[in-house]
């Protein structure tokens, strides 16, 4: 029987694999997966060029690899981005590996995504153990399954970001965290697990703060009440775990207050909240919605309400039964308090400090541990107790063959999944391969030029550019510009007008740009005419707009 659990759990991870790495390299690198590649290939912004033309032909060049070590990295993300460093360094040590051998030198896609697709199938595994630690064996291999299948988590995978390390750190964290409260486990190891993890948790993303902040303040409810010496061990490690932050504070306060946090929008009363209950319904159901015909949205949307109900029903009948048994209850306890605290914070972020993160679906990686562990065990939960079970292995583990909410939440997975790896949900924000193929639906020479206000515009400008590197015929010749608009567009038609190129179509850019703002004329080497194409305007987030040019 062991031997057949370990055969289910295998086949977990190797689904979960095959998953993450599927059409790993089809979908265009986005903003945010530029900015990593520029850092962790040891580059950063200063690569780009700015007020000169250069060919898209180019741009893979800005994404070489030069090797450095982490404190220069550091340094780099200090001053130029907002992101702590930890995942930054691992990744460019990976991507040094891949290099020395050759691994994936035909793909900067899959050179940039292989290592968050690797820590994502290495969650699948650690899930497995937080549950089977916190619940049962049953629920350790159902919250593998979850893992493995999750739509959410395998758009995760794919992301060239850190989402994935966090995965890992927030259910090691969640496992030493359970067996703290156990009454016989106090063992030093678990401190130790708990505060290396948190400190590398803070190392890796901003948001961790709010994971560590409501795991304190769940292990100091449990120990006030049971065991007050063990406050002395939770505050000894806090303070640990504060003091190994200590060289990176001085760049947080200055992170937290740069501009380049200021793209989130505005909040109203209702908006946040659908986007809250949307996050947590894409965890486990993902149906194609988005740039599809309103059939098939009002098919899918459906679909996916109908399952999120069917998930809720699940939830209310079987919940209780994780609180009632005296084998289950404080970890039930314990994750579903995890989840309560995010989300008060979440609120407060939202409606107090007023930034709208529930816009962002990748930010709810601080709650998908917890949501799949629990949700794991509810799957698994019956009207015997955890106790019973565990006395009757035979029975335990027919239950995972027999669960039919168990197998149905799984296909719904696979199937969500399926749809994910094939571009057909969580697409790509501002939509770079369909930008792309706009600007190569005419055969002529191109110039794009991008109106950039600080370095995420220039990212999303390679991002662009990269996209239509990958489609554009090599034998066509497609320039690219960054033009500054610090001080307004009216210079940058004058820069335009000074460019000495012979091309038949301008695309401008026009990042913070309204749709009646672009000039009907613009001119090109002082005499070339270009007229603006009403018919191909576009707005993905950010505007662009054809010029036709005369001969």
């Amino acid at each position: 029987m062991a031997y057949q659990k370990r055969l289910i759990l295998f086949s977990f991870f190797l689904l979960g694999g095959v998953l993450r790495f599927t059409n790993l390299a089809e979908k265009s690198l986005w903003l945010d997966e530029i900015i990593t590649g520029l850092f962790t290939l040891g580059q950063g912004y200063q690569v780009i060029p700015r007020e000169t033309v250069f060919s898209i032909q180019e741009i893979p060049n800005f994404f070489t690899y030069q090797s450095q070590n982490c404190s220069v990295i550091a340094e780099a993300l200090a001053k130029q981005s907002t992101h702590p460093p930890l995942f930054f360094c691992l990744m460019h040590q990976w991507l040094g590996i891949t290099q020395s051998f050759n691994i994936f030198d035909s793909s900067l896609a899959i050179q940039l995504r292989s290592l968050p697709a690797i820590f994502g199938i290495l969650s699948i595994l650690l899930l497995y153990h937080l549950n089977r630690t916190a619940f049962s064996e049953n629920a350790g291999l159902v919250a593998a399954g979850l893992m493995a299948v999750s739509p959410f988590a395998v758009y995760l995978s794919q992301e060239a970001r850190q989402y994935t390390l966090l995965f890992i750190l927030i259910a090691i964290a969640l496992f030493a965290l359970i067996q703290l409260i156990k009454p016989a486990h106090n063992s030093i190891l678990y401190w130790l697990i708990w505060g290396i993890a948190n400190s590398l948790g803070c190392y890796t993303h901003y948001f961790f703060f709010l994971a560590f902040t409501a795991q304190i303040i769940i292990l100091f409810f449990f120990f006030l009440w049971e065991s007050p010496r063990r406050l002395i061990f939770l505050l000894s490690v806090t303070i640990g775990i504060v003091l190994s932050y200590l060289p990176w504070l001085p760049t947080v306060i200055t992170h937290f207050s740069s501009a380049k946090t200021n793209w989130l929008p505005s909040v109203d009363l209702f908006s946040p909240i659908y986007q809250l209950l949307l996050g947590f319904l894409v965890m486990m159901s993902a149906f194609p919605v988005e740039k599809q015909s309103i059939f098939i949205q009002i098919l899918s949307g459906i679909g996916m309400l109908s399952f999120g109900g069917w998930i809720l029903y699940q939830v209310r009948v079987r919940y209780g039964y994780l609180l009632q048994s005296n084998a289950t209850s404080k970890a039930t306890l314990a994750l579903s308090l995890y989840l309560s605290l995010l989300l008060l914070q979440f609120l407060f972020i939202i409606y107090g400090l007023e930034k709208n993160i529930a816009i962002a679906p990748r930010y709810n990686y601080v709650y998908y541990p917890a949501v799949c562990a629990l949700l794991g065990a509810i799957l698994t939960a019956k009207t015997q107790s955890f106790q019973e079970l565990a006395t009757n292995q035979t029975k335990q583990f027919q239950l995972i063959q027999l669960n039919q909410p168990t197998w149905l939440t799984g296909l719904v997975g696979i199937i969500s999944s399926l749809f994910v790896v094939s571009n057909l949900f969580f697409l790509k924000p501002y939509l770079p391969e369909v930008t792309a193929q706009r600007f190569n639906q005419f055969s002529e020479p191109n110039l794009i030029v991008m109106g950039y206000q600080d370095e995420m515009d220039l990212a999303l400008g390679l991002s662009y550019g990269l996209a239509l590197h990958h489609i554009r015929n090599e034998t066509l010749t497609s320039k690219f510009i960054f033009l500054n608009r610090n001080q307004g567009y009216d210079q940058i038609w004058n820069q335009i007008s000074q460019l000495p190129l012979k091309v038949s179509n301008v695309w401008v850019i026009g990042t913070g740009l309204k749709q009646v703002a672009f000039p009907e004329t613009l001119h090109l080497n002082q005499t070339r005419k270009c007229q603006r194409d009403r018919a191909n305007y576009y707005r993905i987030g950010i505007p662009y707009q054809r010029y036709s040019c005369d001969e």
